[in-house]
């Protein structure tokens, strides 16, 4: 392991790096980081909160009962708290830049630079969508739903600040949207129950009280997008993943 300065030096040579490729034009072979079918997506989901918001009460009132045999999925909501995937990450890369790779055999520092980018993309990611969320909250500043009989699910008082008008678009969704991204890139035959998995704990947010439908599917299409545009605009410059023409998800560069 390298000493303390060894270890802050790398971690500025590592950030350089990102910056640079961050910065650097796009190779002219490159797929698009956001496509037509994109913005698509994204005209059907605005669409769709629209619709959905006049029976945000109903639904509200349905899954919050307290009859309703959804109570306990209480119990998970947690799962999409941003902690729990951020600070690992980081713990990841840090550890990992600590390493002494030059004298490791080149199988196994390969092995290593894998998991060093894909927790590098994953804190990226989360983090961006999570950033994106809390600037759109403080836009928007829409009541939480225990002010539903005092305020109504129309209530917006943009700039006001605070965790009480902090209820669109969903935080705890907005990472799922981007976990369920990351892990459908890490593991694309599992893509499908992944996805679904990660809906239904955004969904929790619900039943917990703490967000109405359209807050949590705006917030998990936030966190869903942010992740795959990073990863297609990395894979545009040839680093971490690359495109292959007329597919949505990149995959994981060799």
């Amino acid at each position: 392991m390298a000493d303390t300065s060894s270890i802050a030096q790398r971690l500025n040579r590592s950030l350089a790096r990102y910056l640079h490729v961050v910065t650097a034009r796009p190779h002219p072979d490159g797929a698009a980081a956001w496509t037509r079918s994109m913005s698509m997506a994204v005209a059907l989901i605005v669409f769709l909160v629209l619709s959905l918001h006049p029976y945000d009460e109903y639904l509200s009132r349905m899954f919050t009962s307290p009859d309703s045999d959804l109570r306990n999925l209480r119990l998970i909501t947690d799962i999409g708290l941003s902690k729990w995937y951020v600070i690992p990450a980081f713990i990841i890369i840090v550890c990992l830049i600590a390493i002494d790779w030059q004298h490791l055999p080149v199988p196994r520092r390969k092995r290593l630079h894998l998991v060093y980018t894909q927790a590098t993309y994953a804190f990226w990611a989360i983090s961006l969508a999570g950033t994106c969320t809390a600037i759109a909250k403080f836009f928007i500043g829409r009541a939480r739903p225990p002010f539903i009989d005092t305020l109504g699910t129309g209530h917006f008082s943009p700039f006001a600040g605070g965790d009480d008008l902090a209820s669109f678009p969903s935080g705890h969704s907005t990472t799922m949207g981007a976990v369920g991204a990351i892990l459908a890139l890490w593991f694309p035959r599992w893509r499908v129950p992944i996805i679904l998995a990660t809906m239904f704990i955004a969904f929790t947010r619900i039943v917990a009280r703490a967000h109405y439908p359209t807050d949590t599917v705006a917030g998990y299409s936030i966190g869903f997008l942010v992740a795959i545009t990073l990863a297609r605009f990395l894979a545009r410059r040839h680093v971490i993943f690359r495109c292959e023409r007329g597919r949505f998800f990149p995959v994981i560069g060799s």
